[in-house]
């Protein structure tokens, strides 16, 4: 079953392993929430410009994007033509059946049985021997808990329903929720509404487009420093470089309310150019968080008033397993989780690596739920590799008993930080130990040669160009398909590719 970036990247990297693999698209095009038309949106994300950057600038560790930042936001067209374009060039867009919804899974023997339903509501049954989950973390806008909601005269709407700003001309419109999706429908709102408000209630950390790449994906040779730290001391040092680099671009004004803004992992940061200049200009105003809602007016945390015509929520999406019935990753969740005031009611999947099943590790797999970084597409590369590659028996998975401690070790760890505040995502993982464990598992060779082992050495001596650049020069993902390590394929090109990206011939 796939949807977008995931989906994409799994069918593609078990087809290269060998696999004949069928994916599943709900709409009629691939690239699931990114396909967008003007007149009927898949879903909210399609508005999304400003994170494209970060999330899809690399491409693929084969098939790498072939603009920068200086290019510009992806913007949704430009992201859907570029997914078409690697299904395209690897030969894949037939393994796709559109129009086709997975709308029941079950277990019959040894093979997962798949009910599918068509546009025309036509129903049938297929048999699988693997199966792997790519819904998507973006699925159902979450419920906003307001008083007095049911009282308000205006116009209620999520970022789902909210379609276009034209609808919206010399309205008041109150925009609840602090991340990309709300910053970036205030900008569309910006000239034609009369007056547009975002209510927040922790702040959030901007930064200058295009920015943060090198502190997000730093050189190797600091990847390789970054292992010998704790994860929480790798955390305070990403979030300080992000307030340096916020405070380099932007002067922050007390009254927006946006000092202490939480650090990653509590909340992604928002691309703040064109932000921050409507809220110099005052075209858009910060507000407190709402604290009710009356007929024609939101009352705020502050007890100040505003009247607004319509309130547009953007506060996020939830995720569910439900469709895999009994064997629901997410089904036997710690009470710890469920307490945590930063879940949210929100699933947390069992699984190891982030991958796989502890029912059918042989056969169930996701690949959306771990997020080792911040770049959807690098994401989804590398857990679909080392998947291929384990289910091709190139791999081998722990037994079943070390599979559910690092499972049971990977939700303490997020259960301990949503003990704090809100996460943004319940997949992350340890990244350090994530990816070795990857590394390892598609056979990528990068681990290696950045230590201090007998390939490191062997790479200075033998091509100290590679080494060097390697080490000291910019992050791409074509350096994963560089070395064969005898696993997941190679690409010839990748080494001409990462010299290119460094400004090398």
């Amino acid at each position: 079953m796939q949807k977008g970036i995931a989906g994409i990247s799994a069918v593609k990297n078990l087809t290269e392993a060998g696999f004949d693999v069928t994916g599943f698209e709900a709409s009629d095009a691939i690239g699931g929430l990114w396909h967008y038309t003007e007149d009927a949106r898949t879903s909210c994300l399609s508005i999304l410009k400003k994170w494209m950057w970060l999330i899809l600038q690399f491409g693929f560790s084969d098939f790498p994007y072939a603009g920068d930042a200086s290019d510009g936001p992806l913007y949704p067209k430009k992201n859907q033509a570029f997914l078409e374009s690697y299904a395209e060039h690897f030969g894949i867009v037939h393994r796709f059946r559109l129009n086709t919804k997975v709308t029941t899974v079950s277990r019959v023997g040894d093979k997962w049985s798949l009910l599918l339903t068509d546009a025309q509501g036509k129903r049938e049954e297929e048999m699988f021997d693997r199966l792997v989950v790519c819904t998507g973390l973006f699925q159902t806008p979450k419920e906003p808990r307001v008083e007095g909601l049911d009282q308000f005269r205006g116009k209620i709407l999520n970022a789902h329903t909210y379609e276009s700003p034209k609808s919206f001309d010399g309205k008041r419109v109150l925009v609840v929720g602090l991340g990309s999706t709300a910053t970036d429908i205030a900008r569309g709102l910006a000239g034609r509404a009369n007056q547009v408000f975002i209510s927040h209630r922790n702040g959030c950390l901007m930064l200058p487009y295009g920015k943060a790449n090198d502190v997000c994906f730093p050189p190797l040779r600091e990847q390789r420093k970054a292992i010998k730290r704790p994860p929480f001391e790798q955390g305070q040092i990403l979030h300080k470089a992000f307030l340096e680099m916020q405070d380099e671009a932007f002067n922050l004004r007390p009254e927006w309310g946006l000092a202490n803004a939480p650090a990653m992992p509590h909340k992604l940061p928002i691309i703040g150019d064109e932000f921050h200049d409507l809220l110099v200009s005052g075209t858009v105003t910060l507000v407190a968080g709402v604290s009710r809602v009356l007929d024609s007016h939101v009352e705020l945390t502050d007890g100040k008033k505003l009247e607004v015509d319509a309130i547009i929520f953007a506060i996020g999406y939830n995720k569910s397993f439900s469709l895999l019935g009994p064997y629901d990753p997410s089904r036997h969740m710690p009470q710890a989780w469920k307490d945590a005031r930063g879940s949210m009611g929100r699933p947390l999947a069992r699984l190891y690596q982030g991958i796989f099943s502890l029912d059918f590790p042989d056969s169930l797999a996701y690949s959306e739920t771990v997020g080792p970084t911040l770049s959807a597409s690098i994401n989804a590369d590398l857990a679909s590799m080392a998947l291929a590659q384990v289910w091709l028996g190139a791999s081998k998975l722990p037994s079943a008993r070390e599979m559910a401690k690092s499972a049971d070790t990977q939700n303490q760890m997020v259960i301990s930080l949503a003990k704090e505040a809100e996460i943004f995502d319940p997949a992350i993982v340890n990244t350090t130990e994530w990816t070795i464990w990857a590394d390892r598992a598609a056979g990528l060779g990068i681990q290696d040669r950045i230590g201090y082992g007998w390939k490191s050495w062997w790479l200075w001596l033998t091509d100290y160009r590679l080494y060097k650049t390697l080490l000291d020069g910019k992050f791409v993902p074509q350096v994963y398909r560089i070395f064969d390590e005898g696993k997941r394929k190679p690409w010839k090109g990748a080494r001409e590719s990462f010299f290119k990206a460094n400004g090398m011939s």
